[in-house]
């Protein structure tokens, strides 16, 4: 082998060599894309990607907290409560078990129902259902449809990043923090609660690495108000079905 045919030999080696490198790189990066799942990505990505997992939700249990000064459940009425155990059923059906507090301060408990026939809600004395306040507040079904939680997080969420990585629910959690203007969370947490629509306010979102379903929300107000929304567990059975309203005594 000659000098000229030496070189041609040691330049198709290199470019095999660096060949090799190239596509070693490629698959590996693809690889660790792969497994990394929809939690990860740039922070806007994995709002993307969150919103996505709750549009695909079959089902969830939550539960909704209010921090600090209670809020209205039916401001007309003096109605105010402090939390709700919730289960939501796709795409459209919602049933909370509220803790409520009467202009008396009586502490009493009702359940509000979410379905396409109309809002209902029970008597919390007798237990039975009849239709709810036309003005009250507090529409559990937005948080999951198109555009209610899925668009803020898609569009509304300012200066988005990753404060770090938590366990919570005992299940490994990307925390993302940003903020949303007042007039975008008003319509999910509906008008007794305390946000002002000019203002902007502090959004904490734990979402799992794996799938980007989130598993905690919360919503930071002043003085000491907020709200929190944990998701656990979902997709799994869930039964809401429509109330029925007692028949009225008949007339004599």
């Amino acid at each position: 082998m000659d000098g000229q045919e030496s070189d041609e030999m040691k330049n198709a080696l290199t470019i095999l060599a660096l060949c090799s490198l190239l596509g070693s790189a490629a698959f590996t990066r693809g690889t660790v894309q792969a497994q990394a799942g929809p939690g990860y990505g740039s922070p806007q990505e994995r709002l993307n990607n969150a919103a996505d997992a709750i549009l695909k939700l079959k089902s969830a249990q939550f539960t909704l907290t209010r921090e600090g000064a209670p809020a209205f459940l039916d401001e007309k009425a003096g109605v105010t409560f402090t939390g709700a155990q919730c289960s939501y059923a796709a795409p459209d059906r919602v049933s909370c078990n509220i803790k409520i507090s009467s202009k008396s301060g009586t502490i009493l408990q009702v359940t509000r129902v979410w379905v396409p026939e109309g809002t209902f809600q029970s008597n919390p004395l007798t237990r039975q259902f009849a239709k709810a306040p036309a003005d009250a507040s507090f529409n559990s079904p937005l948080l999951f449809t198109r555009t209610g939680i899925p668009a803020i997080l898609r569009t509304s969420v300012q200066t988005p990043h990753v404060a770090g990585t938590e366990t919570i629910h005992g299940k490994s959690t990307v925390h993302l923090q940003g903020a949303v203007r007042g007039d975008k969370l008003s319509p999910l947490i509906g008008g007794g609660s305390t946000i002002r629509a000019e203002l902007t306010y502090p959004v904490d979102l734990w979402m799992e690495e794996q799938s980007a379903i989130p598993v905690r929300i919360h919503v930071t107000e002043p003085s000491g108000n907020g709200w929190l929304i944990d998701l656990i567990p979902v997709n799994e059975p869930v039964d809401i079905p429509t109330p029925k309203i007692a028949e009225p005594p008949p007339t004599l």
